[in-house]
Protein backbone atom coordinates (compact mmCIF):
# COMPACT_ATOMS: atom_id res chain seq x y z
CA UNK A 1 0.00 0.00 0.00
CA UNK A 2 1.33 3.39 -0.96
CA UNK A 3 -0.22 6.89 -0.56
CA UNK A 4 -0.48 7.69 -4.19
CA UNK A 5 -3.43 4.28 -3.67
CA UNK A 6 -4.97 6.08 -0.87
CA UNK A 7 -5.07 9.46 -2.23
CA UNK A 8 -7.35 7.23 -5.11
CA UNK A 9 -8.87 5.75 -2.95
CA UNK A 10 -10.32 9.02 -1.40
CA UNK A 11 -10.95 10.51 -4.43
CA UNK A 12 -13.16 8.05 -5.41
CA UNK A 13 -14.80 8.16 -2.16
CA UNK A 14 -15.40 11.81 -2.62
CA UNK A 15 -16.43 12.28 -5.85
CA UNK A 16 -18.72 9.42 -5.97
CA UNK A 17 -17.35 8.01 -9.67
CA UNK A 18 -14.25 6.79 -11.09
CA UNK A 19 -14.61 9.66 -14.22
CA UNK A 20 -14.88 12.76 -11.58
CA UNK A 21 -11.72 11.32 -9.38
CA UNK A 22 -9.44 10.62 -12.05
CA UNK A 23 -10.28 13.85 -13.51
CA UNK A 24 -9.47 15.54 -9.97
CA UNK A 25 -6.12 13.19 -9.82
CA UNK A 26 -4.95 14.33 -13.28
CA UNK A 27 -4.36 10.55 -14.42
CA UNK A 28 -6.75 8.18 -17.08
CA UNK A 29 -9.39 6.67 -15.66
CA UNK A 30 -7.62 2.98 -16.25
CA UNK A 31 -4.68 3.78 -14.41
CA UNK A 32 -6.96 4.95 -11.42
CA UNK A 33 -9.19 1.74 -11.53
CA UNK A 34 -5.79 -0.33 -12.02
CA UNK A 35 -4.36 0.91 -8.44
CA UNK A 36 -7.80 0.66 -6.86
CA UNK A 37 -8.08 -2.96 -7.53
CA UNK A 38 -4.57 -3.65 -6.59
CA UNK A 39 -5.35 -1.67 -3.03
CA UNK A 40 -8.55 -4.05 -2.81
CA UNK A 41 -5.96 -6.82 -3.73
CA UNK A 42 -3.54 -5.90 -1.13
CA UNK A 43 -6.04 -5.40 1.24
CA UNK A 44 -7.51 -8.65 0.26
CA UNK A 45 -11.32 -6.79 0.79
CA UNK A 46 -13.67 -5.24 -1.92
CA UNK A 47 -13.82 -1.41 -1.20
CA UNK A 48 -16.33 -0.23 -3.61
CA UNK A 49 -19.62 -1.48 -4.69
CA UNK A 50 -19.81 -0.25 -8.42
CA UNK A 51 -23.46 0.41 -10.10
CA UNK A 52 -24.58 2.12 -13.52
CA UNK A 53 -25.01 5.34 -11.56
CA UNK A 54 -22.85 5.71 -9.53
CA UNK A 55 -19.83 3.85 -7.00
CA UNK A 56 -20.45 3.12 -3.12
CA UNK A 57 -18.10 2.71 -0.04
CA UNK A 58 -18.59 -0.87 0.91
CA UNK A 59 -18.45 -1.50 4.79
CA UNK A 60 -14.57 -2.56 4.14
CA UNK A 61 -13.94 1.09 1.92
CA UNK A 62 -16.25 3.03 5.42
CA UNK A 63 -13.45 1.92 7.79
CA UNK A 64 -10.87 2.63 5.69
CA UNK A 65 -11.49 6.15 4.39
CA UNK A 66 -11.11 7.81 8.15
CA UNK A 67 -7.89 6.17 8.24
CA UNK A 68 -6.69 7.24 4.59
CA UNK A 69 -7.64 10.43 5.75
CA UNK A 70 -5.25 10.31 8.55
CA UNK A 71 -2.27 9.22 6.58
CA UNK A 72 -2.51 11.51 4.05
CA UNK A 73 -2.86 14.36 6.09
CA UNK A 74 0.28 12.79 8.43
CA UNK A 75 2.33 12.90 4.81
CA UNK A 76 1.43 16.31 3.91
CA UNK A 77 2.54 17.46 7.92
CA UNK A 78 6.07 15.67 7.65
CA UNK A 79 6.54 16.80 4.09
CA UNK A 80 6.09 20.53 5.53
CA UNK A 81 7.86 19.84 8.70
CA UNK A 82 11.27 18.87 6.71
CA UNK A 83 10.54 22.05 4.46
CA UNK A 84 10.32 24.07 7.55
CA UNK A 85 12.88 22.56 9.34
CA UNK A 86 15.25 23.39 6.33
CA UNK A 87 13.36 27.10 5.56
CA UNK A 88 12.73 25.47 2.09
CA UNK A 89 9.36 26.35 0.55
CA UNK A 90 9.49 24.24 -3.03
CA UNK A 91 6.84 21.94 -4.97
CA UNK A 92 3.90 22.16 -7.28
CA UNK A 93 0.86 24.91 -5.93
CA UNK A 94 -2.32 24.81 -7.40
CA UNK A 95 -4.06 28.31 -7.67
CA UNK A 96 -7.36 29.32 -8.90
CA UNK A 97 -9.07 32.34 -9.75
CA UNK A 98 -11.38 34.97 -10.69
CA UNK A 99 -10.37 37.83 -13.08
CA UNK A 100 -9.28 40.59 -10.29
CA UNK A 101 -9.37 43.92 -12.66
CA UNK A 102 -8.89 47.08 -11.23
CA UNK A 103 -8.71 45.40 -7.80
CA UNK A 104 -5.81 42.91 -7.01
CA UNK A 105 -2.50 42.33 -9.37
CA UNK A 106 -2.41 38.90 -9.23
CA UNK A 107 0.19 38.56 -12.10
CA UNK A 108 2.37 40.85 -9.95
CA UNK A 109 1.99 38.54 -6.87
CA UNK A 110 2.81 35.43 -8.57
CA UNK A 111 6.04 37.05 -10.55
CA UNK A 112 7.08 37.97 -6.05
CA UNK A 113 6.21 34.50 -5.38
CA UNK A 114 8.53 33.59 -8.23
CA UNK A 115 11.57 35.86 -7.56
CA UNK A 116 11.43 35.20 -3.57
CA UNK A 117 10.83 31.22 -3.81
CA UNK A 118 12.20 29.79 -7.13
CA UNK A 119 11.46 26.52 -5.75
CA UNK A 120 7.86 26.11 -6.28
CA UNK A 121 5.93 25.28 -9.49
CA UNK A 122 3.00 27.39 -9.63
CA UNK A 123 -0.24 25.97 -11.97
CA UNK A 124 -2.68 28.28 -12.23
CA UNK A 125 -6.24 28.73 -13.96
CA UNK A 126 -9.13 30.68 -13.91
CA UNK A 127 -13.16 29.18 -13.54
CA UNK A 128 -16.26 30.15 -11.94
CA UNK A 129 -15.95 30.81 -8.44
CA UNK A 130 -18.52 28.01 -6.96
CA UNK A 131 -16.23 25.51 -8.39
CA UNK A 132 -12.98 27.25 -7.12
CA UNK A 133 -14.32 27.33 -3.16
CA UNK A 134 -15.74 23.44 -3.94
CA UNK A 135 -11.87 22.44 -5.25
CA UNK A 136 -10.29 23.71 -2.22
CA UNK A 137 -12.50 21.94 0.17
CA UNK A 138 -12.15 18.41 -1.52
CA UNK A 139 -8.05 18.72 -2.05
CA UNK A 140 -7.71 20.05 -5.90
CA UNK A 141 -6.48 23.16 -5.43
CA UNK A 142 -4.39 24.62 -2.45
CA UNK A 143 -5.22 28.42 -3.24
CA UNK A 144 -8.31 29.93 -4.62
CA UNK A 145 -9.29 33.96 -5.56
CA UNK A 146 -13.26 34.22 -5.07
CA UNK A 147 -15.56 36.52 -4.22
CA UNK A 148 -16.55 35.67 -0.54
CA UNK A 149 -19.01 32.61 -1.03
CA UNK A 150 -22.36 32.33 -0.03
CA UNK A 151 -22.17 29.60 2.43
CA UNK A 152 -19.33 28.01 4.67
CA UNK A 153 -17.08 24.99 3.20
CA UNK A 154 -15.80 22.82 6.38
CA UNK A 155 -11.96 22.59 6.39
CA UNK A 156 -11.75 25.94 4.04
CA UNK A 157 -10.14 29.09 5.47
CA UNK A 158 -10.87 32.84 4.06
CA UNK A 159 -8.49 35.65 4.14
CA UNK A 160 -10.42 38.89 3.26
CA UNK A 161 -8.18 40.83 0.79
CA UNK A 162 -10.48 43.47 -0.71
CA UNK A 163 -13.91 45.12 -0.56
CA UNK A 164 -15.97 47.43 -2.65
CA UNK A 165 -19.57 48.47 -2.72
CA UNK A 166 -21.24 46.67 -5.93
CA UNK A 167 -23.25 49.63 -7.94
CA UNK A 168 -25.16 49.24 -11.06
CA UNK A 169 -23.59 49.23 -14.24
CA UNK A 170 -24.89 51.06 -17.68
CA UNK A 171 -24.52 52.89 -20.78
CA UNK A 172 -23.80 56.78 -20.52
CA UNK A 173 -26.74 56.71 -23.08
CA UNK A 174 -28.90 54.66 -20.70
CA UNK A 175 -31.78 55.65 -19.05
CA UNK A 176 -31.06 54.66 -15.53
CA UNK A 177 -27.53 56.67 -16.01
CA UNK A 178 -29.81 59.86 -15.45
CA UNK A 179 -30.52 58.87 -11.55
CA UNK A 180 -28.73 59.21 -8.32
CA UNK A 181 -29.78 56.07 -7.27
CA UNK A 182 -30.87 52.61 -8.78
CA UNK A 183 -33.98 50.48 -7.10
CA UNK A 184 -34.80 47.22 -7.56
CA UNK A 185 -38.27 48.03 -9.05
CA UNK A 186 -36.30 50.55 -11.79
CA UNK A 187 -34.37 47.53 -12.78
CA UNK A 188 -37.17 44.79 -12.84
CA UNK A 189 -37.11 45.22 -16.84
CA UNK A 190 -33.41 45.00 -17.20
CA UNK A 191 -31.55 42.06 -18.67
CA UNK A 192 -28.35 41.19 -16.38
CA UNK A 193 -24.92 40.80 -17.23
CA UNK A 194 -22.64 38.78 -15.46
CA UNK A 195 -22.07 35.95 -12.78
CA UNK A 196 -25.55 34.69 -11.79
CA UNK A 197 -24.54 34.35 -8.44
CA UNK A 198 -22.89 32.06 -6.11
CA UNK A 199 -21.30 34.96 -3.67
CA UNK A 200 -22.86 36.47 -0.04
CA UNK A 201 -22.83 39.70 -2.14
CA UNK A 202 -25.25 38.67 -4.94
CA UNK A 203 -27.27 36.05 -2.32
CA UNK A 204 -27.61 39.48 -0.12
CA UNK A 205 -28.42 41.18 -3.75
CA UNK A 206 -31.12 38.79 -4.94
CA UNK A 207 -32.85 38.71 -1.52
CA UNK A 208 -33.55 42.17 -1.68
CA UNK A 209 -34.72 42.11 -5.52
CA UNK A 210 -36.89 39.15 -4.01
CA UNK A 211 -38.20 40.92 -1.44
CA UNK A 212 -39.05 44.08 -3.67
CA UNK A 213 -40.96 41.10 -5.60
CA UNK A 214 -38.37 41.55 -8.54
CA UNK A 215 -36.92 39.05 -10.15
CA UNK A 216 -33.22 39.33 -11.48
CA UNK A 217 -33.13 37.92 -15.37
CA UNK A 218 -29.15 37.59 -16.05
CA UNK A 219 -29.21 37.18 -19.92
CA UNK A 220 -25.18 36.90 -20.18
CA UNK A 221 -23.66 34.43 -17.73
CA UNK A 222 -19.93 35.81 -17.62
CA UNK A 223 -17.47 35.40 -15.01
CA UNK A 224 -15.04 37.95 -16.59
CA UNK A 225 -15.45 41.95 -15.17
CA UNK A 226 -13.74 43.38 -18.14
CA UNK A 227 -15.94 41.45 -20.50
CA UNK A 228 -18.92 42.30 -18.67
CA UNK A 229 -17.94 46.22 -19.42
CA UNK A 230 -17.49 45.53 -22.94
CA UNK A 231 -21.31 43.95 -23.21
CA UNK A 232 -22.46 46.86 -21.05
CA UNK A 233 -21.03 49.17 -23.72
CA UNK A 234 -22.60 47.52 -26.35
CA UNK A 235 -26.03 48.05 -25.22
CA UNK A 236 -26.75 44.32 -24.51
CA UNK A 237 -27.82 45.05 -20.58
CA UNK A 238 -27.25 46.28 -17.44
CA UNK A 239 -24.15 44.64 -14.74
CA UNK A 240 -24.22 44.34 -10.75
CA UNK A 241 -20.35 45.16 -10.06
CA UNK A 242 -17.89 46.23 -7.35
CA UNK A 243 -16.94 49.67 -7.77
CA UNK A 244 -13.01 48.79 -7.79
CA UNK A 245 -13.69 46.82 -11.73
CA UNK A 246 -15.06 50.10 -12.96
CA UNK A 247 -12.15 52.14 -14.67
CA UNK A 248 -12.32 55.00 -16.62
CA UNK A 249 -14.39 52.83 -19.57
CA UNK A 250 -15.24 55.61 -21.49
CA UNK A 251 -18.51 54.69 -22.86
CA UNK A 252 -20.69 53.35 -19.12
CA UNK A 253 -21.24 54.35 -15.67
CA UNK A 254 -21.83 53.80 -12.26
CA UNK A 255 -25.19 54.24 -10.46
CA UNK A 256 -25.46 53.62 -6.45
CA UNK A 257 -28.12 50.81 -5.18
CA UNK A 258 -30.42 52.79 -3.44
CA UNK A 259 -30.92 51.15 0.27
CA UNK A 260 -28.14 50.18 2.29
CA UNK A 261 -24.93 48.89 0.03
CA UNK A 262 -23.99 45.76 -0.61
CA UNK A 263 -20.19 44.55 -0.36
CA UNK A 264 -18.33 42.99 -2.43
CA UNK A 265 -15.51 41.06 -0.91
CA UNK A 266 -12.32 39.44 -2.41
CA UNK A 267 -11.31 36.41 -0.26
CA UNK A 268 -8.34 34.21 -0.58
CA UNK A 269 -9.15 30.26 0.07
CA UNK A 270 -6.88 28.00 1.67
CA UNK A 271 -7.25 24.70 3.38
CA UNK A 272 -7.56 24.87 7.02
CA UNK A 273 -4.06 23.69 7.49
CA UNK A 274 -2.15 25.75 4.04
CA UNK A 275 0.91 23.97 2.58
CA UNK A 276 4.50 26.32 2.91
CA UNK A 277 3.71 27.56 -0.73
CA UNK A 278 0.21 28.48 -0.46
CA UNK A 279 0.75 30.30 3.02
CA UNK A 280 3.87 32.04 1.59
CA UNK A 281 1.16 33.56 -1.50
CA UNK A 282 -1.20 34.12 1.13
CA UNK A 283 1.20 36.32 2.54
CA UNK A 284 1.71 37.87 -0.08
CA UNK A 285 -1.59 38.45 -1.01
CA UNK A 286 -2.67 39.63 2.29
CA UNK A 287 0.29 42.60 2.42
CA UNK A 288 -1.47 43.88 -0.61
CA UNK A 289 -4.62 43.74 0.34
CA UNK A 290 -6.21 47.61 0.76
CA UNK A 291 -8.73 48.86 3.50
CA UNK A 292 -11.47 50.39 1.43
CA UNK A 293 -11.82 51.23 -2.42
CA UNK A 294 -9.12 52.37 -3.98
CA UNK A 295 -7.01 51.71 -6.61
CA UNK A 296 -5.44 48.49 -8.14
CA UNK A 297 -3.69 46.73 -5.78
CA UNK A 298 0.04 46.06 -5.68
CA UNK A 299 1.53 43.19 -4.43
CA UNK A 300 4.17 44.12 -1.80
CA UNK A 301 2.75 47.26 -0.08
CA UNK A 302 -0.32 47.83 2.29
CA UNK A 303 -1.27 46.98 5.79
CA UNK A 304 -1.21 43.35 6.98
CA UNK A 305 -3.80 42.29 9.81
CA UNK A 306 -5.97 39.46 10.46
CA UNK A 307 -9.28 38.69 8.53
CA UNK A 308 -12.03 38.89 10.62
CA UNK A 309 -14.13 35.67 11.57
CA UNK A 310 -17.04 37.21 9.85
CA UNK A 311 -14.56 36.97 6.45
CA UNK A 312 -14.88 32.92 6.30
CA UNK A 313 -18.54 33.13 5.60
Amino acid sequence: MDLRQLEYFVAVAEEGQFTRAAKRCHIAQSALSTSIRALERELGASLFRRTTRQVLLTEPGRALLPEARRTLAAAADARCAVQEAGHLVQGVLRVGAIPTPGVLDQAAALARLRCEHPGIQVRYGCAHAGDLAERVRVGDLDVAIVPQPGRTHPGVRAQRLASAPIEVVCRRDHWLARHAAVSPQMLANETFIGDDGGSAAMESIDQTFAAAGVARTVGYVLNDPVMALDFVAAGLGVALLARSHVRSHPQVRTVPLAGEPVVWTLVVLTPERPSPAAAELVRILTRARPESDGPPVRAGGGPDREASPGDAR
